[in-house]
């Protein structure tokens, strides 16, 4: 794509590719066709990763939504913007990927669920077509002190009351959802400024765009209306194989399960059938909106000028080690699809490098030909795709993940190198596995002595510039602090940080004699 470059490094428009950012909510690599999951119907999925390259092991950087999201866009880790939970404010003066792109001449336009949390419900982006779904302020606050150990959600904790388990119980099919209803609204908007877009002929009509548009499915609870869960009748639906006897649990599979209310062999496997069939139903859905978004590209004529990427927040665990839901550094909960198509993209190509949403950030601005000053880039914990997807050799930085969030009392890190998986805890015992060998991550190998110099190596990886004490501590002071401004804001009249959509119908379509109805972007 050509483009021009001006004295001081910005780039202004020239044909450099659309960008185009679908996401999932708490989707599993393993839970789609081109990974490897043949009960799951994902036909445009398998399309996609077909006419594009795969990244076979991409990981989130936290297996929670909010600090997730914030590493994806910052290409920071979570404690480093910093956003450690689902209630952290994200500071406005963190650059994001839609800063880069934007002050390399970009349009920026998000669509959907980003959750932000904070009063800048845009951090970069120039539109943003719809509101959130989750809450932007402090209301998720959820102290450790106050989740005991093992740590439980109860009380004022709770979700109206009801526990976790609860959720699982409610899995089935109902005429239609709030979850539908939220991501039809998205896909619709997001749809509707494509095609105004495509139709442009205005004054920055050349200029290049980044779109995300981010979905809340198949986000719990495990519910899809007829026309997706009707698609799995019949249909053989495999159920997770048990832990064998002779494998020892982890106190920290323990911190998880007490924190969702789950208990050993509690879950029946008529219950985890209905869970697994209403998430790839929801899952079909999502399927269905990267169709209708590649469809709408081809009708316009973009979709050899559009680079198409499709990932997740985070994974899910549907039973895997008896486990259900997020929050987790097994790798159903931190794997994710990272997918990706268009022009300078290999077609039917594979990566096997572990890879991390914190290598977006720089990816689009190479893309974008926008790259940041080394003020930002300086703090990237990522690098690049670009090398891999043209099959170069180099080192590609190892992937870290943090949990410092709730259901966890203490500092979670974990470190994926090659074909091996550390997941450290201060004053737990290590977990360390070869996922090439042990996919199912059974065979703990950090008392073997054949691995003490893996084990070290990785030790050292993780704790690299890392403290977990110290980090321990300004997380407890932080929920502290945001537990005593939630109770503040609570009190007297509160101005909403949520996002308010803006549309002045009072200009649209035909409102005067000038208005043209023959031109394709009449009031537009």
């Amino acid at each position: 794509m050509s483009h021009v470059t001006t004295g001081d490094g910005l780039t202004t428009p020239g044909r450099r590719p659309n960008i185009l950012l679908l996401m999932a909510d708490q989707l599993s690599a393993f839970g789609t066709g081109p990974y490897g999951n043949d009960d799951v119907l994902t036909p445009h999925l398998n399309t996609l990763a077909t006419r594009g390259t795969v990244m076979d092991n991409a990981y989130c950087n936290a297996p929670l939504c909010v600090p997730s999201r914030a590493a994806m866009l910052t290409g920071r880790l979570p404690s480093r913007v910093p956003s450690n939970d689902n209630a952290e404010e994200f500071p406005a003066s963190v650059p994001t990927f839609a800063h880069s792109l934007r002050r390399g001449g970009y349009r920026t336009i998000l669509s959907g669920k980003m959750h932000f949390v904070g009063p800048d419900q845009l951090h970069g982006f120039e539109e943003r077509l719809t509101t959130d779904i989750f809450p932007p302020d402090l209301t998720w606050t959820r102290p450790w002190e106050e989740q005991g150990d093992p740590p439980r959600l109860t009380g004022e904790q709770q979700n109206g009351g009801r526990e976790y388990i609860d959720i699982l119980r409610a899995s089935g099919t109902l005429p239609w959802t709030y979850q539908m209803h939220y991501d039809e609204e998205v896909r619709f908007a997001a749809l509707q400024r494509l095609r105004e877009l495509a139709l442009d002929s205005g004054d920055r009509a050349a200029e290049p765009w980044l779109m995300v548009a981010s979905f809340t499915q198949p986000h719990d609870p495990y519910v899809a209306p007829p026309e997706y869960w009707d698609r799995y009748e019949g249909r053989p639906i495999a159920l997770p194989e048990p832990v064998p006897d002779d494998v020892p649990a982890h106190p920290l599979d323990g911190w998880t399960n007490s924190f969702h209310g789950v208990r050993p062999g509690q879950i029946s496997d008529d219950l985890t059938y209905l869970v697994r069939r209403g998430y790839y139903a929801m899952t079909s859905y999502i399927d269905d909106v990267v169709g209708s978004f590649t469809a709408e590209l081809e009708r316009f004529g973009l979709l050899d000028d559009t680079v198409i990427v499709f990932t997740s927040d985070h994974g899910d665990q549907l039973g895997e080690h008896g486990m259900y839901f997020k929050r987790t550094m097994r790798d159903w909960s931190v794997r994710v699809p990272l997918i990706m198509a268009g022009p300078g993209v290999p077609a039917g190509h594979r990566v096997e490098t572990p890879v991390s949403l914190t290598d977006l950030h720089p990816t689009f601005a190479d893309l974008a030909d926008a790259r940041p000053p080394e003020t930002v880039t300086g703090h990237f914990a990522g690098r690049s795709l670009l090398g891999l997807l043209r099959g170069e050799a180099g080192d590609h930085p190892d992937v870290i993940i943090e949990n410092l969030a709730e259901g966890t009392i203490r500092p979670v890190r974990a470190v994926v190198s090659g074909r091996y998986k550390l997941v450290y805890v201060h004053g737990l015992p290590d977990q360390l596995y070869d996922l090439v060998k042990d996919p199912r991550e059974l065979d703990n190998l950090a008392g073997d002595p054949r691995h003490a110099e893996v084990l070290r190596r990785l030790r050292e990886r993780v704790l690299d510039d890392w403290d977990p004490l110290l980090a321990e501590e300004e997380i407890v002071a932080s929920q502290r602090v945001r537990r005593f401004l939630g109770e503040a804001m609570a009190h007297g009249d509160a101005a909403s940080w949520a996002y308010q959509p803006v549309a002045d119908a009072a200009h649209r379509w035909i409102r005067s004699t000038d208005d043209d109805p023959w031109d394709p972007l009449c009031g537009f």
